[in-house]
């Protein structure tokens, strides 16, 4: 996933979003298309060439000589619209009004985000012709065909003719008789961006164009149905089918997608899916209703009639929202290329500045907090320091629970010897028995999105491309993230994605699904089916484990349960209630504690073993585990070292720390509690002290070492803080010669006063 440094919202479209907002609303005037259609704002920074040089000289650039000369021919005035205020401000300005309660400085900010995207573009744009190239940090563009490398540096430079003429030959073409004014926008915007990115922008707009069809078809469906279904869907894993910068392609690389109004078929895009009980009939009705809201907001000319019902990339508001996702793209480059000149310069002392004071003060911090301090990690937030002496952990909980008559049978033996005796731990061991396990993610089928797939109609080998243990069906979820051997995707963080559904599948004539699940009878099946997956996304055979005790099989009598659990209900021992101790071989020890600390996430090579192993037990947890509380946890549940308390039942909190403690990252455990089964995997441990060996400088741009982990997310968090500090500087130089005429939007201002 690539880093973005700023985020920038169409108008336009959100007023389709947001139209049943429109009707009655008092923020509009009786005259309507009248007042909809007056300028608010009109925006030409190239009539202020003296602040144009001086924030050109704190980029360390300057307007060229040729630029300067034909600025007039360069830039032509944008004009900002009162319906672009009220778009913006029924589907985000809203919150801007709950958070300070006041009419007038929500629209002013609206505005003022507005014409800062103007100037933004008119900037970039006569930087770039200036300069005479686009150079941007490769670590903030999405796509990099179109660029050629530095090998000295993180800098790419767009491929292409970047001059003057060039621009002024792109909109001389555009500029026909019957062209509007986005057609030659585009055509000038275009000269900066590649032909990926124009693919992308196309794709979001078609995207956006359906998914607002799409929730008209589903009104549509819903007040034609009988019944509605009301089943919870289960949570995803973060990151699934969050496929940054993606565009479906065909054989030839072209964009491959397109909207499907009713009109045409869907059948023409792999990539799109029918909303559920969609049918030709209601597709059309649906388009129709997004036509006529187009319509009742002014956003369809005379000239989209003749073809609105076949070419929806030849309407008017087609063009005016794919402009507003190349201004878009072109703002996050020229972010990019701010970016680009900030890392140049930063210095080798400021970063090991940045790692010391952390070390420091999380050596301040204390055990008391530390706990709090493992739940804030992530792949940008480290710790780095742990107490001496102590040895924390985080597990993965995948729950197996006792059905409802256990459950009560649970509740029944607690009021007969009372909870935590060793009575009633004796007596609730014949109940571990009788659990059994199936597959969870049903509604990952039947939901409100079906995110599953099946592998075969893709030509996927099961055994080779997923997982296979003679009973999955060959259905996978998350295409868009999926990856497979001559597949290309960036994949789901700490999710192996290989697990098929387990039970039959049956799809029926109108799309849905008959499911069946198959029933995992033990703990012993369920063991080894984890550990078959695991060796499976390995690679190699790397589990082995045994059982600890005879525990539910009846090898002991009630009486010599009892003894095993203590002398006394004081002196409970909880280690009896662990079933079964595993390891996975991932190449961990405490010598090596700080060696594999930074390595354990890498994704790929010779070191990646501890990943893939932890992505496996992961995804299992999302296939099995009732325990939802730990779906989406960075690794799972934080543990304290032993010698502390935690809120955990005590069984569990038990088996957690000794797993930790003795075992280390790869360890698992099965321990019996009043939920029923927990498989509990350790994913990772801090032994006391420096985390990590330290900063290193060198190895700073050597992906897959912590150096490299920590530099780029110290550079995201200075470019961000870089870029919207220059931002900044040149929105309050060049925002002196944008004209604002407020009489036209005071009635929006004066609401409440």
């Amino acid at each position: 996933m690539k880093k973005k440094l700023t985020k920038i919202i169409g108008v336009a479209l959100a007023a389709v979003f947001s139209l049943s907002l429109f009707a009655g609303c008092d923020l509009i005037s009786t005259n309507n298309e009248a007042d909809m259609q007056q300028v608010v704002a009109e925006v030409n920074i190239g009539e202020d060439t003296d602040s144009l040089n001086t924030t050109m000289d704190m980029l360390g650039s300057s307007l060229s000589e040729e630029v300067s000369s034909k600025m007039n021919d360069i830039l032509s005035t944008d004009e900002i619209y009162k319906r672009d205020l009220i778009a913006y401000f029924l589907s985000y300005g809203y919150n801007y009004l709950q958070s300070n309660n006041d009419y007038a400085a929500t629209f002013e900010r609206i505005m003022d985000e507005l014409v800062q995207r103007k100037v933004y573009v008119q900037f970039a744009t006569l930087y770039y012709l200036s300069e005479g190239e686009v150079r941007v940090d490769r670590d903030f563009i999405d796509f990099r065909k179109g660029y050629t490398e530095d090998s000295s540096s993180d800098a790419l430079t767009m491929n292409g003719d970047i001059s003057v003429d060039a621009y002024l030959s792109a909109l001389d073409a555009a500029n026909v008789e019957g062209a509007s004014s986005d057609q030659i926008a585009l055509a000038g915007l275009g000269l900066f961006l590649t032909e990926e990115e124009k693919n992308y922008a196309a794709y979001q707009v078609m995207q956006a164009i359906n998914s607002s069809i799409d929730s008209y078809e589903q009104d549509i469906i819903a007040a034609d149905s009988d019944s509605t279904s009301s089943e919870e869907a289960r949570t995803t894993p973060t990151g699934a089918n969050e496929v940054d910068a993606f565009y479906p392609t065909d054989e030839n690389g072209n964009l491959d997608y397109g909207v499907y109004t009713g009109f045409n078929s869907a059948s023409e895009w792999e990539e799109y899916e029918k909303v559920e009980g969609s049918t030709v009939v209601t597709r059309k009705r649906a388009y129709i209703r997004f036509l006529n809201a187009l319509n009742q907001n002014n956003l369809l000319s005379d000239a989209d009639l003749s073809s609105m019902l076949y070419d929806v990339t030849g309407l008017a508001y087609y063009e005016l929202e794919l402009r507003s996702q190349y201004e878009l793209l072109l703002i996050n480059k020229f972010n990019a290329t701010i970016a680009l000149d900030m890392s140049d310069a930063y210095a080798e002392e400021n970063l090991i500045n940045k790692y010391n004071s952390k070390v420091a003060t999380q050596q301040s911090s204390g055990a008391a907090d530390f706990v709090s301090t493992m739940d804030s990690v992530s792949d940008s937030s480290f710790v780095l320091y742990s107490p001496a002496d102590r040895i924390y952990g985080y597990v993965y909980n995948i729950l197996l629970p006792f059905d409802a008559n256990q459950s009560l049978e649970v509740t029944n033996l607690q009021t007969v010897f009372g909870s935590e005796t060793r009575e009633y731990y004796a007596a609730r061991q014949s109940l571990f028995a009788g659990i059994t396990a199936t597959d969870q993610r049903e509604t990952w089928f039947t939901g409100s999105e079906d995110y599953s797939f099946n592998a075969a109609d893709y030509g996927m080998e099961k055994g080779t491309a997923y997982y296979d243990n003679g009973k999955n069906s060959t259905y996978l979820f998350f295409k868009d993230s999926f990856v497979a051997p001559g597949r290309e995707a960036d994949g789901i963080d700490r999710y192996a994605g290989q697990y098929p559904y387990n039970g039959e599948v049956v799809t029926r004539s109108d799309g849905t699904y008959d499911l069946l699940p198959n029933t995992v009878e033990t703990i012993d099946e369920f063991i080894a089916e984890m550990e078959s997956y695991i060796n499976f996304v390995a690679g190699s055979d790397i589990t082995s484990g045994s059982v600890e005790s005879g525990f539910y099989q009846g090898n002991l009598s009630y009486d010599d349960y009892l003894k095993e659990f203590g002398s006394s209900d004081n002196d409970i021992n909880y280690a009896q209630m662990i079933y079964y101790k595993g390891k996975a071989e991932i190449g961990y020890t405490k010598e090596n504690a700080q060696s594999f600390a930074a390595n354990y996430m890498v994704k790929t090579g010779e070191q990646s073993t501890p990943y893939r192993v932890l992505s496996a037990v992961n995804e299992l947890m999302f296939a099995y585990s009732t325990d939802t509380g730990c779906l989406n946890k960075y690794l799972g549940y934080s543990i304290a070292s032993k010698e502390s308390a935690t809120d955990y039942v005590k069984e569990f909190e038990y088996a957690a720390q000794d797993a930790i403690t003795n075992g280390g990252p790869g360890t698992y455990y099965v321990v019996a509690t009043d939920y029923g089964w927990h498989i509990l995997y350790v994913s990772f441990v801090y032994t006391g002290g420096d985390t990590y060996a330290g900063f290193n400088y060198g190895t700073r741009t050597q992906e897959n070492t912590f150096s490299y982990f920590f530099y780029q997310a110290e550079k995201t968090s200075m470019a961000q803080e870089y870029s919207q500090e220059m931002l900044s500087v040149i929105f309050n130089r060049l925002d002196q010669v944008v004209t604002r005429y407020e009489d036209r939007y005071s009635d929006l201002t004066s609401i409440g006063a």
